[in-house]
């Protein structure tokens, strides 16, 4: 999952480190094994990314650790889940998002979510309240996680390692300037990027679910989002009342400016998803985001194209193979992801965009393609050619007078 996440990095950085990773997996991966069986295991800082919110004052503060790390974070992950108190705490029935194994799970996670809401709607809700848990996982209290971890695993070593996998060390911290502040490097808050956070939260969050569905209305939460259904507004928003008392208890808060209230049959948004008089569809910003990324990976200028066929440049994010993989695994990963929605003119739309998109990148290549001599092709193509592979030939010895070396 590791791999396929960072191969799909939009990051040339993270995906260099991948592939230089993976040119020697098995060994790496060895050395990590008997590092953590000797507790050498070293955490090495990570790189803080603050990215931009939509209301332009905030940030969102994405920790970006290094491939080994990730890999540990993982493994301490998956071992977790096979404690039966770690499950039992972190599971939920209406409850989604954070605790996958593999990443068609994590993408199930949100029809799965999409359905009980849509259950619960059959079963008569007609009023929702959605809000969202402000700066979730920076205000996660890393000693509570720390001591549920140390009550539910009898492993002193393991828990030694969790502590470590959890801290926020950041190598770019005096870059950040006025952002550092925004970083969990503390005991409040958790990184968010790790595998782990997601499922910390659940673990923090267990009495909140249990607590909102033991009533008269259903809470469907995924991560730091949730959603209230109730038959009518006097109810919804006793509970979501209720809400914001469980949360306090641990320092959270619910965030007013992303706090919705509405009649079901008007329609709402949850997850990326508008919901509302049967319609099921993707979200304005959602197809937007799609477009985007697909635009950003075809933003290749001709000039480019035509210094790589000429050999003036060599990226392998300039080639067509690159390229055409990378477009295909958004659209792909995308449209599984929205799978369950049921407006078919949405997606036939979004496709006619998208045509277009991969026209003018075509147009862009053959332009070059005509420029460049068979070599050139095959650098823009991203086919290797065998004559600059062979790099590294070996030197015939020489041989003296007497026949010998």
């Amino acid at each position: 999952m590791i791999l396929n996440n960072a191969r799909s990095s939009r990051s040339r950085d993270t995906r260099r480190e991948i592939d230089e990773f993976a040119l020697d997996a098995d060994a790496h991966l060895d050395r990590i094994q008997r590092q953590l069986n000797q507790g050498k295991f070293k955490f090495h800082p990570a790189r803080g990314i603050p990215i931009p919110k939509k209301d332009g004052k905030s940030v969102r503060p994405i920790v970006v650790a290094p491939i080994e790390t990730r890999i540990v974070q993982r493994a301490v992950h998956d071992v977790l889940l096979t404690v039966p108190r770690i499950k039992a705490l972190s599971s939920n029935p209406f409850s989604f998002g954070g605790v996958q194994k593999s990443q068609g799970e994590t993408l199930a996670a949100v029809p799965a979510a999409i359905e009980a809401v849509l259950k619960s709607i059959g079963e008569g809700a007609t009023f929702v309240i959605r809000s969202d848990i402000s700066a979730f996982f920076t205000k996660i209290p890393k000693p509570t996680v720390i001591q549920m971890v140390a009550d539910a695993v009898d492993d002193a070593e393991f828990v030694r390692i969790f502590q470590q996998a959890i801290a926020v060390e950041l190598e770019n911290l005096a870059a950040l300037g006025i952002h550092a502040a925004d970083f969990p490097l503390e005991d409040i808050g958790v990184a968010q990027g790790s595998s782990l956070s997601p499922l910390l939260g659940n673990l923090l969050l267990h009495e909140f679910d249990e607590q909102m569905n033991s009533g008269e209305c259903r809470t469907i939460r995924y991560i730091d989002d949730f959603l209230i259904l109730a038959h009518d507004p006097t109810t919804a928003e006793r509970w979501f009342s209720r809400a914001s008392q469980l949360l306090s208890k641990h320092g959270l808060k619910t965030a007013k400016d992303k706090t919705f209230r509405g009649l079901i049959q008007k329609g709402f948004e949850f997850l990326g998803i508008e919901i509302g008089n049967g319609r099921i569809t993707p979200s304005k910003a959602s197809r937007s985001k799609l477009l985007e990324k697909v635009r950003d990976a075809l933003n290749i200028t001709g000039q480019e194209l035509r210094e790589q066929a000429t050999g003036q440049i060599s990226d392998s994010s300039f080639t067509m193979i690159r390229t055409l993989l990378e477009v295909s695994g958004i659209v792909n990963g995308w449209g599984h992801h929205y799978s369950f929605c049921n407006e078919k003119h949405v997606f036939s739309q979004l496709d006619g965009k998208l045509d277009e998109m991969l026209r003018e990148y075509f147009r862009k290549y053959s332009a070059a393609r005509k420029l460049a001599d068979s070599k050139g092709a095959r650098r823009l193509l991203g086919v290797p050619l065998l004559e600059e592979l062979a790099s590294r030939p070996f030197d015939w010895p020489k041989l003296g007078a007497n026949g010998k070396a």
